[in-house]
């Protein structure tokens, strides 16, 4: 019997190499997909500085038809901008620390200050080699082995040139200024939305609250920070196999 196929999404500022610690198992149950975004990995030396709707068209035209999508982050955004539009191309998603609007704003305390967002968008410009090292030990905490696992994916995504900072700010325009709260109801696939207790990245109330929009939705919430595929492995593969 053929694996279903799955088609994996990185955040913003990584590239598929995030998926690291995870491919190898997830790959004993589905032909992976592993789509850079244009302007990281692999695409570095192409256009990064799109907006959604561009980003959303650039990754449908890669993907299998009739897939299972699973966006972590930003690319969970990208994925339910994709369903939204296109449902019939994709089977279900799973969607990891998702959120309907990444920033807080007046009604919308589950998300990030723009005060947040500027550092972090600063010390990447700077030294992006040193940010990305510090956010992902920063997930890991004190749990030596998901602090390993930490170094071991930071290798694998500093082997590939950083994305440009118009790439960079792109994706932060993105960030800042999607909003999916009147429109995430329209997802009409089956969805697994995967948040993370002690996610500080986006809360995993923001999860909860999508998980209420979302009709065929399922919830499952995991004991982590913002990267569970890092930090607890096992847990992350049984979400999304499951």
């Amino acid at each position: 019997m053929s694996k279903p196929n799955l088609v994996l999404l990185h955040g913003w500022a990584v590239h598929s190499a995030i998926w690291n610690g995870v491919e190898q198992s997830l790959a004993a149950h589905f032909n992976l997909h592993l789509i850079d975004l244009p302007g990281y990995g692999g695409r570095h030396s192409e256009n990064g500085d799109l907006d959604l709707t561009q980003l959303t068209g650039d990754v449908l035209s890669r993907a299998p038809e009739n897939a299972h999508w699973l966006g972590w982050s930003m690319g969970a955004i990208v994925a339910m901008s994709a369903a939204l539009g296109s449902a019939g191309r994709i089977s279900s998603l799973s969607l990891v620390c998702p959120t309907p609007r990444f920033m807080q704003t007046s009604g919308w305390e589950h998300g990030i200050g723009r005060p947040a967002l500027e550092n972090l968008q600063t010390r990447f410009h700077t030294d992006y080699a040193t940010a990305l090292k510090r956010f992902l030990l920063m997930q890991a905490g004190t749990d030596q082995v998901a602090r390993e696992n930490a170094k071991t994916t930071w290798q694998r995504l500093t082997q590939s040139r950083p994305p440009s900072a118009a790439t960079l700010d792109a994706g932060l325009e993105i960030l800042k200024t999607t909003d999916l709260r009147e429109t995430a109801a329209g997802i009409s696939i089956p969805t697994r939305i995967i948040t993370c207790a002690d996610d500080r990245v986006i809360p995993a109330a923001a999860g909860k609250i999508l998980h209420g929009m979302i009709e065929q939705s399922t919830l499952v919430e995991l004991p982590s920070g913002h990267a569970p595929m890092i930090e607890v492995p096992k847990k992350f593969i049984q979400a999304i196999t499951s």
